[in-house]
């Protein structure tokens, strides 16, 4: 059989081939109010957060304003091997995180999945708690599903469906519905689900997805609207972890591009006048690696920055998000860390630039 990542190692460097003739070198953009302050003047913190595996990160504000919960991918979960999988973590101030307890244990995991236990969110839906999750089912092909708070705790027992809340239209194999994320529009008070559906083994192109939810969050009405594809070069035929914003009239749909295993991951933003399009697209990520020092085989700390969840704290919005440490691209053992920065604005975008290495102030207390 041939080696799968003998395929993709070969289909990546095609795409670099691409990708520098159409856009040349790969330059990352610094704003200048995003410096290092002081480690005396202010309350500050310094990336990583959580220096271990945490992959991609959904965070919510809890309903009772004593913080935060973070959930994240578990990478080697399965039910075959008996494991609990989502962590959850706890924090006060979006910077120092407890590990408290697992969505699901080996006595709770979802009788349709079987592993490939990805990209879970935690979102408060009419006063509960509902984890939305990617997972592969017993029929081999990857769905993403929900799970609800027996109770008014966002750290005790979850209960999933018992089915997949949603699955990709393709049929072919490799084709899968993952990424799932919840928008409730401030403007309509309708509640969204938001995914990704791709097929790799075909090379498609990437497709994003919305559709109403009922008011309950756990099942689908309507149809379902094309939001956007992975049309640019640097995009490198992926577009995936939405996560929806709104602000003044503006719905800003963040996503990342880029294969996860690689330096060239990214994040980037869109934006439109409706939560269900037509979307824009910046046309410069919002995040990269700082190809400034890894170019000249500097240590530039994180590599491969995506996959966040932007929340808003003291009037400001804030990037939770993973990478990998220098030196340690697509190393599974050390896997990807956690990473805070704040979200500046330039014309009218949402920006970060490269992930932060040194001292930064503190989210606001307010």
């Amino acid at each position: 059989m041939v080696n799968f990542n003998f395929l993709l190692s070969g289909f990546l460097v095609l795409l670099d081939l691409k990708e520098n003739l159409l856009t040349g070198p790969k330059i990352s953009e610094r704003f200048s109010e995003y410096e290092p302050v002081e480690s005396n003047v202010v309350e500050h913190y310094t990336n990583p957060l959580i220096d271990q595996n945490t992959p991609d990160p959904g965070v919510t504000k809890l309903l009772d304003n004593s913080g935060w919960a973070l959930v994240s991918t578990s990478s080697f979960a399965s039910k075959s091997n008996k494991s609990s999988a989502f962590p959850i973590y706890f924090s006060k101030d979006l910077v120092h995180w407890e590990l408290i307890t697992y969505v699901f244990s080996p006595s709770t995991w979802p009788v349709w999945a079987t592993d490939s236990m990805w990209a879970p969110e935690i979102h408060s839906v009419r006063g509960r708690y509902i984890v939305y999750f990617s997972a592969r089912g017993t029929n081999g092909r990857l769905a993403s599903g929900a799970a609800i708070a027996a109770s008014n705790d966002p750290f005790g027992l979850y209960k999933d469906i018992g089915k997949p809340l949603v699955e990709a239209k393709a049929k072919d194999i490799g084709a899968g519905a993952i990424d799932p994320h919840y928008f409730r529009d401030p403007v309509s008070k309708n509640h969204y689900l938001l995914w990704k559906e791709d097929r790799p083994i075909s090379l498609q192109l990437t497709s994003m997805y919305i559709q109403q939810l009922t008011s309950y969050g756990t099942s689908l009405k309507g149809k379902r609207r094309l939001l956007l594809s992975s049309n640019l070069v640097e995009e490198r035929q992926i577009a995936e972890a939405p996560w929806m914003m709104y602000k003044n009239g503006y719905y800003y749909l963040f996503y990342s591009s880029g294969w996860f295993l690689e330096a060239k991951y990214h994040m980037r933003v869109a934006r439109g006048k409706n939560p269900t399009g037509p979307f824009i697209k910046r046309n410069k990520p919002i995040l990269s690696t700082d190809w400034e020092r890894y170019n000249k085989g500097e240590n530039c700390s994180f590599i491969g920055p995506g996959h966040g969840s932007v929340v808003e704290q003291g009037g400001d919005w804030w990037l939770l998000y993973h990478a990998w440490r220098w030196g340690s691209l697509n190393d599974y053992q050390a896997g990807r860390v956690l990473l805070l920065d704040k979200i500046l604005w330039r014309d009218g975008w949402p920006v970060v630039g490269i992930p932060s290495d040194a001292p930064q102030i503190m989210p606001s207390a307010n």
